[in-house]
């Protein structure tokens, strides 16, 4: 995962601090604790999201994020406020209240870190289109379900990252429920058709024995496509 982030919170923060949520799914994190900090740091860098925790701030967050907002500084902002505050609504700000769950807070991240637009996740041959839900291989497009497309987007996003299967159930089909596991093998098995040459022998979407999966760009795919490795899509 790729990305600067300029977390605004306050010195006493540490206990609920998003700092290492962040920095674990491998974004950058610069920190700033006042006012004055946080204004030198947007001086002299332009960070790819501006994460404002107001919960310990020792300065009014919903001021300063107001004035960030009006002034029209394209950077995205997330606010993150008390559990009780009253939501307000700036333009282009988005309002998580108390203490986000790790799902909503990268869930969050992941989209204002997308710019409008860019639709599409490329991986060796595959090119995912997430506005058609089509996945294209060698030139041939494969139609997906919304789940479907839901579940290779999150592997596409964790290239080379091993998942686990409680993960996969979360982080797709919102739930912890782990009795029966059916409903994503029967998904995988319809991806594999869609982006394996051949799927019962399969170079992208490998079976971690009793853990989950990894989504991995075969060697070969890498070399047939050197030419516009600029933008294939990094592992974390």
């Amino acid at each position: 995962m790729e990305g600067h982030i300029l977390l605004v919170e306050g010195e006493r923060a540490a206990k609920i601090s998003c700092a290492p949520i962040l920095e674990e799914w491998g974004f950058r994190i610069s920190r700033a604790h006042t006012r004055r900090a946080a204004c030198a740091a947007l001086e002299t860098t332009t960070p790819d999201l501006l994460v404002i925790d107001t919960r310990y701030l020792r300065f009014n967050g919903l001021r300063f994020c107001e004035t960030l907002s009006a002034t029209g500084e394209h950077i995205p902002i997330l606010l993150i406020l008390p559990e009780d505050q009253k939501r307000p609504h700036y333009p282009g700000v988005v309002v998580l209240r108390g203490t986000p769950t790790t799902r909503k807070l990268l869930n969050r991240v992941k989209r204002l870190l997308s710019p409008p637009g860019n639709h599409l996740l490329r991986a060796g041959e595959l090119v995912l289109d997430l506005q058609r839900r089509v996945v294209i291989r060698k030139g041939e497009e494969h139609r997906l379900t919304p789940r479907q497309a839901r579940l290779l987007e999150t592997f596409m996003r964790n290239t080379g990252r091993v998942l686990t299967r409680a993960f996969l159930m979360k982080e797709v089909w919102g739930t912890d429920y782990l009795d029966d596991t059916r409903t994503l093998e029967v998904h995988v098995h319809w991806l594999r058709k869609a982006i394996e040459e051949d799927s019962k022998h399969p170079q992208y979407l490998i079976t971690m024995r009793k853990i989950g999966y990894c989504f991995r760009v075969p060697p070969s795919s890498v070399a047939r496509r050197q030419p516009d490795s600029s933008q294939e899509v990094k592992d974390r």
